[in-house]
Order: C-alpha cells, then sequence, then structure tokens
C-alpha cells in the first residue's frame, strides 16, 4: 500500500552547516498540487526537536530514501559510453582482454549510475560481482584487444578529469 510506506518513509536533516540533524524525521504531510512556478511538491516532515536546536525559520535540507534496489551494479558514469542511443561499457578479463557489452542505464546516482543486471541486452555477455571496467578511454576500447589495465586511484581519479 503506497499511503502506508509513505508513512514509514525515514528523513534526514541536512543543517545549513552541512551537518546530519542526530535524530530522523517521518513522513507528515505532502500537497497534492504541483506550483506552477518552481515545478516543486510541497512535502512535510516530522523530527522530533527534544534539545531545542531547530527553530522556527531555519533553513535545512531534507534527504529521503526513496527506493532501496538489490542485486544492481553501481559503476562510474564515466564508464559508459553512448553510440547512437545505445550504452556500452567495456570489461577487462583475466587475460587483460577487453570486452564490450551493451547495457540499459538506469537512475544515476551522484557520480556513478545503477545497471541491472537484467538490462544487460546479451546474455553471452553478462556483467558479473568483481568485472574490472574501463573507465578511462572507453571510447578507443574494441572487442578483444589487449589492453594495459591500471587501477583507478583516487590521485590518477583527479588527474583524468577535465
Amino acid at each position: 500500500d503506497p499511503e502506508t510506506n509513505r508513512e514509514q518513509l525515514p528523513l534526514q536533516l541536512i543543517l545549513g552547516d552541512g551537518s546530519i540533524y542526530p535524530l530522523g524525521g517521518k513522513f507528515y504531510i505532502a500537497d497534492r498540487q504541483v506550483n506552477p512556478n518552481t515545478g516543486t511538491l510541497q512535502i512535510g516532515g516530522i523530527f522530533p526537536n527534544p534539545s531545542l536546536l531547530l527553530r522556527p525559520g531555519q533553513y535545512a535540507r531534507v534527504r529521503a530514501q526513496t527506493e532501496t534496489m538489490t542485486n544492481v551494479f553501481l559503476i562510474p558514469q564515466r564508464a559508459v559510453a553512448e553510440v547512437q542511443g545505445t550504452y556500452h561499457i567495456a570489461v577487462v578479463d583475466k587475460e587483460n582482454k577487453a570486452h564490450v557489452l551493451e547495457i540499459k542505464p538506469g537512475a544515476q546516482v551522484g557520480p556513478n549510475v545503477v545497471v541491472n543486471e537484467s538490462a544487460v541486452t546479451d546474455d553471452k555477455a553478462k556483467l558479473h560481482p568483481g568485472d574490472r571496467l574501463i573507465v578511462e578511454g572507453i571510447e578507443k576500447a574494441k572487442e578483444g584487444m589487449t589492453v594495459t589495465p591500471q587501477p583507478l586511484t583516487t590521485t590518477n581519479m583527479a588527474e583524468a578529469r577535465p
């Protein structure tokens, strides 16, 4: 029942200084009208305030977990190449050979994209946990070509950003 699930929706309050309010809140009410000027929907939540840390007129952001996904892959968006409306990733096998897989990307989560295993369109070439992905130079990867993989570190990740 969507009504019951909505009432159990946990809310997290992010204060103006970026800190997380220690007590979780819960959904209270939602306006059924979308504001035509902003395209937003007003939603109300309730947070306990025993130490009176929250004050009227205080600005904060609210984060709500709207969905939990299981058995999916979360891969860097930049490991996905788009060619004429199809999306591809390249995995590296044990012999350092590249294999190009067609995928159907799902929701974007920060700099990553969700790929559901069932979204991989080729049954012969599926994405598996622990697969090594080509993140830099995906556009140069060809099926069966030998590559020299290097682990992605925070150092070379920062160097590779435009």
